[in-house]
C-alpha cells in the first residue's frame, strides 16, 4: 500500500510530456506523496490552459482564414477537455487514496494507542494504583467519545478498577486497625509504606508449610540429580583429558565450563568475629583461581589457589582441588588437609601442573587468631589500624605438586592475630602481574600503598575491594584483566564477638540502663552488634513507657491542648504505642467537642445580641450582620 517496492525516482524539472506528467502524478500517489500530487495536477491544468491559448493565437496569427482556423481549433479544444477529464478524474481517485490513506493510518495510531493503554492500566492495577488508572481511562474516553469500542473498554476497566479501589481502601483500613504504626500515621495526616502484621504472616506461614515441605523435598532432589549429573562430567572429562586430543580437548573445555559454572565467585560471607568479602575476576568461562569457604562447629576454614600451566589440565585440576577440599575440610586438620592435597597432586595425579595456595583456619575457641599454612603464594599484607601501616607477609614454601611431604610435622602452621579494625589481604598473582601500555607490572609496592591509602579512610570491605581493583585498572588503562584476578578482604570486626555470660561487657551494659537478670540473660551468647541493636529496641521500650505517662497525666490533668501537640511530636520521632494512637484519638475527639462548643456559645451570644436589636426596630442593622454571619460561615 505504501509502495516502498517503487524504484522509480521523480525528476520534478524534467517532466516535459503530459503523459509523462501523469506517470510522475502516478509516482507522487504510489509513495503517498499527496501534497506533490495535487501540486502537479493543479500545475498541469495551468500549463495545458495556457499551451492551448498559445498555439489558438500562433494559429489565428498564422492565418485569417476561418474555414481552417475553426476545425484546427476545435479539435484542440476537444484534446484540452479530454486532458481535464483525465485530470479530474486523477484527482478523485487521488483524494480518495489519501483519504482511504489517513484512515488506514488513524487505525493504526488508535490501534497503537489502545493496545499502549490496556497495558498501562494492567500495570498500574499491578502497582495497585485504580485512582490512576481511572483518569487515564476517563482521559481516552474523552478524546475517543464517538468510538464504541472505547466506551465499551472504558465501562469495563471503570467497573474492574472500582471493585480493586474499594478492595485496597478496605485492606488499608483493616492493616490500620492491625498495625500501630499506621494508625498513627494516619492520625497525623502522614503516610507509611506498610508492614504486614507478623500475626498475618505466621498464617501465611502455616498455610504454606505443606508447599514448603513439598519444594525442599523437591531442592533436596533437584540437589542430588545435580551431583550425580557433575561427578558423570567429572568422569567424562578426565577420559578426554587422558586422550589428549585437540577436538578432545576442545570438548572437555566445553564440559568443564558447565562444571564451572556452579563454583564460587563471590563471597559475602556473615561470620562471627570477621567481615569477609572476595571475588573472582574471571578471564574466561573457565577459572584456574578457586576459593572455597566453610563453616562448621568449631572453625571457619577458606582457602585461596591458583593453577599453572593454564589449559585444560589446570582446569580440572582446580575442579577436583575443590572436591577435595569440600570432602575432607570438616574432619582433617589444616597441616593434614595440606598433607594429602600436595602428595595426591604430586603422587596420584601424575601432572607437571603444581598449584600456589594458602588455607586459612579460624578456630571459634581463638577469637582473634588465623591460623595459615601456604604453598609458595605471592605475599599476604595486614594492614593494623592502630598503628596505620602495613605489613607484608613473604612465603618461603615450594608450590604444591612439586615435591612430595614426608611428615606431618614438615608442614609449619603459621598464626596471625588481628586486633579490631586490622584488615588482611590475600589475592591471586595476577592483582599484581597486571601491565600497563609501557608494559610495567602493577607490584608489590602500588598495591600496598592502594591497600593503605583506602584502609586509613575506609573499614568496609567491599569499598576496599573495589578501590583495589579500580586502582589496577586505571594502572592498566583497560576494564580487561589478563589472567584470573582473585582477592580476599577480611577484616577484625570487635562488633561480631560473642558475648558470654561472664562477661565484663554485659556487667557495664546492666548497669548503664538498668536491665534486670530475665533481660541480661536473653542477651548471652549474641554478638555485640546484635546486642547493640536490641539494646536500642530497649531502650526504645523505656522511653515509650516514660512518654505514656507523661501523657497520662496531660490526659488527667485537662490540658488537652498540650496533650495532642506532645502525642503528635512523639510519633513523629517514631515512639509508635498503641496508648499514644488511643491518646492521641482522645485529645482529637476532645477538641472537636470543644470548639464545636465554642462554636455554638458564640452563635447564641450572636443571637441574642441581633434578637434585642430586632425587639428595637433596628432592621437594617440586623439584615447586614446576618449576611456577614452566613457569608463568612455557611453552616450556620
Amino acid at each position: 500500500m505504501f509502495g516502498f517496492w517503487w524504484k522509480k525516482k521523480v525528476d520534478e524539472k524534467n517532466i516535459k510530456a503530459f503523459d509523462s506528467a501523469l506517470e510522475a502524478i502516478g509516482i507522487f500517489m504510489t509513495l503517498s506523496e499527496w501534497e506533490k500530487a495535487k501540486k502537479a495536477i493543479e500545475e498541469i491544468k495551468i500549463k495545458e490552459k495556457e499551451s492551448l491559448d498559445y498555439i489558438i493565437e500562433k494559429l489565428e496569427n498564422k492565418t485569417d482564414n476561418e474555414w481552417v482556423i475553426e476545425p484546427e481549433k476545435k479539435k484542440l479544444i476537444n484534446e484540452f477537455k479530454k486532458k481535464q477529464k483525465k485530470l479530474e478524474k486523477l484527482q478523485v481517485e487521488l483524494e480518495e487514496k489519501e483519504r482511504l490513506y489517513n484512515k488506514d493510518i488513524e487505525n493504526k495510531r488508535f490501534k497503537i494507542r489502545f493496545e499502549k493503554i490496556e497495558k498501562e492500566v494492567e500495570e498500574l492495577i499491578w502497582a495497585k494504583q485504580p485512582d490512576t488508572a481511572l483518569e487515564l481511562i476517563k482521559k481516552f474516553l474523552e478524546e475517543n467519545t464517538d468510538n464504541a469500542l472505547v466506551i465499551k473498554f472504558y465501562n469495563n476497566q471503570k467497573k474492574k478498577l472500582l471493585k480493586i479501589k474499594t478492595k485496597i481502601e478496605k485492606e488499608k483500613k483493616e492493616k490500620i486497625k492491625l498495625d500501630a504504626k499506621a494508625e498513627a500515621m494516619n492520625l497525623i495526616w502522614e503516610t507509611i509504606n506498610w508492614v504486614k502484621d507478623e500475626k498475618i504472616k505466621d498464617k501465611n506461614i502455616e498455610k504454606k508449610s505443606f508447599f514448603n515441605k513439598l519444594k525442599s523435598k523437591l531442592a533436596f532432589y533437584s540437589k542430588i540429580q545435580e551431583r550425580i549429573k557433575r561427578k558423570k562430567l567429572f568422569d567424562e572429562i578426565n577420559v578426554l583429558i587422558e586422550e589428549n586430543s585437540k577436538i578432545n580437548n576442545e570438548i572437555a573445555a566445553k564440559k568443564l565450563a558447565s562444571i564451572h559454572k556452579w563454583m564460587t565467585k563471590e563471597i559475602d560471607e556473615q561470620m562471627h568475629w570477621y567481615d569477609l568479602y572476595w571475588k573472582i575476576i574471571s578471564k574466561d568461562k573457565i577459572s584456574w583461581d578457586a576459593f572455597w569457604f566453610r563453616e562448621n562447629k568449631d572453625k571457619y576454614n577458606f582457602f585461596l589457589w591458583d593453577a599453572t600451566w593454564h589449559w585444560i589440565r589446570a582446569w580440572f585440576i582446580i575442579t577436583l582441588l575443590n572436591r577435595l577440599f569440600i570432602k575432607y575440610v570438616d574432619t582433617a586438620k589444616l597441616w593434614e588437609l595440606s598433607f594429602e592435597i600436595n602428595n595426591w597432586l604430586k603422587q596420584d595425579l601424575k601432572s607437571r601442573n603444581f598449584v600456589t595456595w594458602v588455607f586459612f583456619e579460624i578456630i571459634k575457641d581463638s577469637i582473634s587468631k588465623i591460623n595459615y599454612t601456604w604453598m609458595w603464594h605471592v605475599p599476604i599484607y595486614v594492614y593494623r589500624k592502630e598503628t596505620w601501616k602495613i605489613e607484608r607477609i613473604v612465603s618461603t614454601w615450594l608450590a604444591a605438586g612439586i615435591r612430595i611431604i614426608k611428615h606431618y610435622a614438615d608442614i609449619k602452621i603459621k598464626e596471625l592475630n588481628l586486633n579490631d579494625g586490622d584488615i588482611l589481604l590475600a589475592y591471586s598473582d595476577w592483582i599484581v602481574e597486571n601491565k600497563n601500555s609501557s608494559w610495567e607490572m602493577y607490584w608489590f609496592d602500588r598495591l600496598e600503598n592502594a591497600l593503605k591509602k583506602i584502609a586509613d579512610t575506609w573499614q568496609d570491605t567491599h569499598k576496599i575491594y573495589n578501590y583495589i581493583i579500580n586502582d589496577i585498572k586505571i594502572f592498566k588503562w583497560s576494564e580487561d584483566f589478563d589472567d584470573d584476578a582473585t582477592a580476599i578482604i577480611i577484616k577484625r570486626n570487635i562488633k561480631k564477638d560473642i558475648i558470654n555470660d561472664w562477661s565484663e561487657y554485659l556487667e557495664k551494659v546492666k548497669w548503664k540502663i538498668w536491665l534486670n537478670k530475665n533481660q541480661i540473660k536473653k542477651l548471652q551468647w549474641k554478638s555485640i552488634e546484635d546486642i547493640e541493636k536490641e539494646l536500642e529496641v530497649l531502650k526504645k521500650k523505656k522511653e515509650t513507657e516514660r512518654i505514656i505517662k507523661i501523657l497520662d497525666w496531660y490526659y488527667y490533668t485537662w490540658e488537652i491542648l498540650k496533650l495532642k501537640q506532645e502525642a503528635i511530636r512523639y510519633i513523629k520521632e517514631w515512639y509508635i504505642d498503641k496508648k499514644i494512637n488511643d491518646y492521641l484519638k482522645k485529645a482529637i475527639n476532645n477538641e472537636k467537642s470543644y470548639k464545636i462548643k465554642q462554636k455554638n456559645t458564640r452563635a447564641k451570644n450572636k443571637y441574642e445580641i441581633l434578637e434585642e436589636l430586632y425587639k428595637k426596630w433596628e432592621y437594617d442593622t440586623v439584615i447586614n450582620e446576618i449576611e456577614e454571619i452566613i457569608a463568612a460561615d455557611g453552616e450556620i
